[in-house]
């Protein structure tokens, strides 16, 4: 794989209509028919091929014709379809290393301004300084953004943060874990999270065989004396009322 970008030759939104041409024209049309189609001269269309081939919209040798990617992303853009558009803007970059690689740029910089990213691409292009791959570079910023991984805060590019809807899909669909490559799952409560306030299950006491049993301790604290009848009388009463079993 070159370690160079291919600059598209048109603007962000020429380049559009061409996306969308390959995907209404039949397959390996021909630079007439896409002119036609697009109103675009042939040349400007012919000056965008490589881009496109590099970041897979297109596909073929001399005749060339929409990809899968391409189609998606044309219909997205037809229909006005910012979340799909957004998502297919971001599979074609990321099907491009050297592409890919520019958002990896803006993140280790902390940022930088629209003119100094564009200038970047435009030198590692290996293309030549004119108003041609000026404006082509300029296009390549724009598909950043279009695609969600750059955003423009008021002229300074930072590499987006992912949105909480994002983060719910991919929540939603099980991707995996970054941090430790385990699919993502969602925390199921038990029954008893559920319902933190059920009373504690009751305990069934009618098959036990043996009737509970209650024993009593009983404590006698004497009296000092030398009267034995004092003694006599308290045992008598212990007799007749505790162990006699007549009450």
């Amino acid at each position: 794989m070159s370690d160079k970008i291919n600059l598209p030759s048109s603007s962000f939104d020429e380049l559009v209509k061409i996306i969308k041409g390959y995907s209404h024209a039949s397959k390996g049309a021909s630079l007439d028919e896409l002119a036609k189609l697009t109103g675009l001269n042939k040349f400007a269309i012919s000056g965008n091929n490589k881009f496109l081939s590099d970041i897979s919209i297109i596909q073929g040798g001399r005749t060339k014709s929409s990809t899968d990617l391409g189609i998606k992303l044309a219909r997205a853009l037809d229909h006005s379809q910012v979340q799909d558009a957004k998502k297919n803007w971001s599979d074609a970059v990321s099907s491009n290393e050297e592409v890919s690689k520019l958002v990896t740029v803006v993140r280790i910089k902390g940022g930088m301004s629209v003119d100094d990213l564009a200038a970047h691409i435009l030198y590692v292009s290996g293309q030549g300084n004119n108003g041609k791959n000026r404006a082509g570079s300029r296009t390549v910023v724009e598909i950043l953004i279009q695609a969600g991984l750059l955003e423009n805060l008021d002229g300074t590019l930072k590499v987006a943060t992912p949105s909480d809807e994002s983060m719910a899909e991919k929540e939603d669909s099980g991707v995996e874990n970054k941090d430790t490559g385990a699919p993502a799952t969602k925390l199921v409560p038990t029954e008893q999270e559920e319902k933190p306030n059920s009373r504690p299950p009751e305990i069934n006491l009618s098959g036990l065989t043996t009737p509970p049993q209650i024993a009593i301790n009983i404590q006698l604290h004497l009296p000092e004396t030398d009267n034995a009848e004092v003694y006599e009388k308290l045992f008598k009463a212990l007799k007749d009322n505790l162990l006699s079993g007549n009450n």
